[in-house]
């Protein structure tokens, strides 16, 4: 039976944040243990974590990760019998010893498997002996995950579609429709990426280098001590110069970039869910399991080369994205990589490499710069790492299932004080002449400072200064790269707590539209109940028993509207559209109270289109003060969002929430939230009607 996304499972308190372990199998937490470990991981907020394994060699670490709450993502090796007994899965699928492992796996509580890598690239062929012909070569990696997509549902878990090299072009799905079997994939399967990002912004290829050439400046050029290293050119064995790069840059610029044509870049999830939306015509789940930012990286000249700071930032932006702004379809991020296990010690964040790189010279590995940068100190772990212990843990509001993994690991650190709430939105601001310092622990890097993040300048030796400015509306997107602004959270949707702690509960049947001819219970205030845990969205088929049939919509310009609205503050903004023009018309807004709402606490779309029929796949969306998220109707126009935060409309406040329909001009109900924090649910209907 086809799966939607909110079938699969998620660890409770899901934030989207994960990471690849080790780059071989047989890691078994060195000197410190899997304990020690286990509290790191816990303390950077991390909830996936990519495992790789040989023989079962994995199953002790996975129980650990699953008693920490934390999810593993675990890749099969698969062994010929000798001579060949390397693990180079093409062409060939799982057999019996890997069934094995799947099993035992399966029977500790993993779900996520990845039985193949990269099978773009010829060294994950036997001998290299890759089929010249690109699209043979891809329907004979289909049949052979069919097998093993085939094998791992039968058992009980969920297999990822094989992951390819960033920016490759293998087109898996599209080999499945061709062999008519794409089907499978909308059964229980995912499709694995290694979105790396280079030294390419996160917001590549939209970013002003990219589209329009955007030119260095002499301040901009100068990263102080790393300035050479930056610009090194490891073929000249120079550092570029600044007319250099401006030459590349304006022969490179591409105003109609799209990732359609160059996806290797932290963007290319965006990229694989529009193949899904081709050739299924819905999402299935997408998880980067692999990908990120690497110190050294250069592979576009046109940017500046990736120092630890810088390295710091980024992945600091990609993990709140991850946890605010990421679509639903986006499960989780798993940078690349935590141990330097297996002689990947260049990319460890925990190890010296660096430390010693930059004070003795690379000596060349990795096509890194052999000069050096003294007086760096960085220690036997990257920046990265406490930046991300310091980064506001948020849970994900997205519908779904997300059951409570086993009981939480004895070993869990102390909670660290909160910090205390500004009341301005404050800016911590990197100033180029001065020194840089660590991440302040109280900020988290905004995505909308992609740009600036590579751009711009975080060098060594600076120190962060605090200033107390009005929060701009939106940050230009040709930002000058002279500082870098790392932007207040504001205040949480709910407490860590109940984010983090807090298991979901079953779906609950939400109450039917009442008849509003009669008159309604009165709106109570008071002391606000203790806020339940937040409920699970029951999946469509739960959806279509709730909802009445067919919906009798007003006509014309008229509106149903609860009368009870008014008195929690909840109003209407028209849509700003033409005469002649469509527009998304809201048609009903009905409130259920504590009483009616069952416990639930979400909003409730329903879109509709001329002739009052329901709209599939049509984008909703839910937004707050600093973000927003969103979702797709199902095969009735419906679709459902949580709401979190309370607020006092006694008090003549308003609550935080916002609710419209994307694609066209719409209606926007704002006001939204829950009334003295009770548990309580909000009706809307939207027509697509023509503007008079």
């Amino acid at each position: 039976m086809p799966m939607t996304l909110a079938d699969f499972p998620r660890p409770a308190g899901d934030n989207g944040r994960g990471l690849h372990g080790s780059a071989l199998p047989g890691w078994t937490g060195g000197d410190e243990g899997y304990d020690y470990w286990i509290r790191e991981l816990v303390e950077m907020g991390i909830k996936w974590f990519k495992v790789v394994d040989d023989g079962g060699d994995s199953l002790p670490w996975c129980e650990k990760l699953l008693d920490a709450g934390i999810f593993p993502i675990v890749r099969i090796l698969r062994r010929d019998p000798p001579p060949n007994d390397t693990p180079e899965p093409n062409p060939g699928h799982i057999g019996a010893p890997e069934e094995q492992t799947i099993r035992r796996l399966i029977a500790a509580g993993v779900r996520y498997f990845e039985t193949n890598n990269e099978p773009n690239l010829p060294i994950e062929w036997k001998h290299n002996a890759m089929p010249a012909n690109p699209i043979e070569c891809a329907k004979l990696v289909a049949l052979n995950w069919l097998f093993d997509a085939r094998l791992i549902l039968s058992l009980g878990g969920l297999p990822g579609l094989p992951a390819i090299s960033n920016g490759g072009k293998m087109d898996l799905m599209g080999a499945l429709v061709t062999l008519g079997r794409e089907d499978i994939l909308l059964e229980g399967c995912w499709i694995a990426v290694h979105n790396f990002g280079g030294n390419r912004p996160l917001n590549f290829p939209d970013d002003p280098v990219n589209r329009s050439g955007q030119p260095l400046t002499r301040e901009t050029y100068d990263h102080g001590a790393f300035t050479t290293w930056v610009w090194w050119n490891t073929v000249t064995r120079r550092a570029d110069t600044l007319d250099e790069i401006n030459a590349a840059r304006a022969n490179q610029a591409n105003p109609a970039a799209a990732l359609e044509n160059d996806h290797a870049c932290w963007r290319e999830f965006e990229y694989y869910h529009a193949l899904a939306m081709k050739y299924l015509g819905r999402p299935i789940p997408i998880i980067a399991t692999s990908g990120g930012y690497q110190i050294g990286r250069r592979n576009d000249l046109r940017y500046p080369r990736v120092t630890p700071e810088v390295h710091r930032d980024l992945t600091v932006a990609l993990f709140d994205f991850m946890q605010r702004q990421a679509p639903d379809y986006f499960f989780a991020a798993t940078p690349w990589l935590a141990f330097d296990y297996g002689g990947y010690d260049a990319d460890a964040w925990f190890g010296a490499f660096w430390q010693d790189a930059l004070t003795h010279g690379s000596g060349g590995h990795n096509n890194l710069p052999t000069i050096t940068v003294p007086n760096h100190n960085l220690g036997e772990r990257l920046p990265v790492i406490d930046a991300v212990k310091a980064l506001l843990n948020l849970a994900r509001r997205l519908p779904g299932t997300q059951p409570a993994p086993p009981a939480p690991i004895v070993v869990v650190p102390p909670e660290p004080a909160a910090p205390a709430q500004p009341t301005q939105p404050t800016w911590a601001v990197w100033l180029r002449d001065e020194p840089p310092a660590r991440v302040n622990t109280q900020y988290a890097v905004s995505s909308r400072q992609e740009a600036v993040a590579v751009g711009g300048r975080q060098e060594a030796g600076g120190r962060a200064r605090e200033e107390t400015v009005e929060a701009p509306a939106e940050l230009p997107r040709e930002s000058t790269p002279a500082r870098v602004e790392i932007e207040t959270p504001r205040e949480p949707m709910i407490t860590r707590e109940e984010k983090i702690e807090t298991p979901i509960e079953t779906p609950r049947e939400a109450t039917p539209i009442r008849d509003e001819t009669s008159a309604p219970p009165p709106i109570e205030f008071g002391a606000p109940e203790k806020l339940a845990p937040p409920e699970t969205i029951a999946p469509s088929e739960s959806i279509a028993r709730e909802m009445p049939a067919p919906l009798a919509l007003p006509i014309g310009d008229e509106v149903e509207w609860d009368w009870r609205l008014d008195a929690l503050n909840v109003t209407v903004e028209p849509a700003q559209v033409e005469s002649g023009l469509m527009y998304w018309k809201l048609v009903r807004a009905v409130y259920q109270g504590p009483g009616e709402s069952n416990d639930t606490h979400q909003i409730v779309y329903t879109v509709v289109n001329e002739r009052n029929e329901p709209i599939e796949y049509q984008k909703v969306k839910q937004g707050w003060s600093d973000g927003e998220t969103d979702a797709l109707t199902n095969e009735h126009g419906e679709a459902r969002i949580p709401l979190w935060l309370g607020y006092a409309p006694d008090r003549d406040e308003r609550g935080a929430y916002s609710a419209w329909v994307d694609g066209l001009p719409s209606d926007r109900v704002v006001g939204l939230g829950l009334p003295a924090k009770r548990h309580v649910s909000f009706l809307l209907t939207w027509r697509r009607t023509v503007a008079r």
